[in-house]
């Protein structure tokens, strides 16, 4: 009997001892998953694409401070802003050159075209404003597959003035005889010197080493409307003028 009390009092002082032990909590909320770090990552890149969207739309209204982008780009404007057969941004393809006249046909892409016109001139230029600007004669053959002898034949005919050919989808030249007139080359002077304005830029270029301005430049943001081309310009050339020395 007494090994029997000296047993039950044991287990009593265990169960007790076992109510005042400390209870172990469980976690309440899962460790973060992820498709929890996703969601978050997902959620600050659209933030941060919004806000690069926003600043982009500031970029192409802003005229007062200019980005490295805009410089560049008026830059290369002005410096391919020789008459069309000059310009460096369009580059034409001879098709025909006749060496007792020097006369040749030249062949321009019309995508070049429209981003010329677009980028040169204050006016906003579809396709067919350029046709009817160069009064070109309009064709469904192909002009740049005939044969050296057909071509020949056709400067004879037509002389010269313009072809379009909705087929090449592509603008000629019958240039009647070698060309002249060719400017002289110009500085352009580093954008700290150009004039700032609301809503355009002036940039006056001199003659290449020497201090005489040459020709005024004035350019606005290009917000044209138009369709084709390949290359839409930042700007647009509103009027150009010679300086005054």
């Amino acid at each position: 009997m007494k090994k029997i009390g000296t047993y039950l009092l044991a287990t009593v002082l265990m169960l007790s001892l076992a109510a005042c032990a400390p209870k172990r909590y469980e976690r309440k909320h899962s460790p973060v998953g992820t498709s929890s770090v996703k969601k978050s990552s997902d959620k600050a890149q659209e933030k941060e694409q919004t806000e690069g969207n926003k600043s982009d739309e500031h970029d192409k209204e802003a005229i007062g401070t200019l980005s490295k982008a805009d410089q560049a780009d008026i830059y290369a404007i002005i410096e391919n802003s020789a008459s069309l057969t000059y310009s460096l941004q369009v580059q034409p393809t001879r098709l025909l050159e006749l060496n007792n006249d020097h006369g040749a046909i030249d062949g321009y892409s019309q995508d070049m075209f429209i981003d010329y016109y677009n980028t040169y001139t204050p006016e906003t230029y579809q396709l067919q404003d350029i046709i009817d600007k160069l009064d070109a004669e309009e064709t469904s053959d192909s002009i740049r597959s005939l044969s050296q002898d057909k071509l020949i034949q056709l400067t004879n005919e037509k002389k010269d003035g313009w072809i379009y050919s909705t087929k090449d989808k592509a603008f000629y030249e019958i240039v009647p005889g070698g060309r002249g007139g060719a400017m002289p080359p110009m500085e352009i002077p580093s954008p700290d010197e150009w004039v700032i304005n609301d809503d355009s830029v002036e940039v006056t270029t001199t003659i290449q080493g020497t201090s005489e301005p040459y020709r005024r430049f004035v350019l606005k943001r290009n917000n044209k409307d138009y369709k084709g081309g390949t290359h839409k310009t930042r700007f647009y050339v509103d009027s150009t003028e010679f300086a005054k020395s």
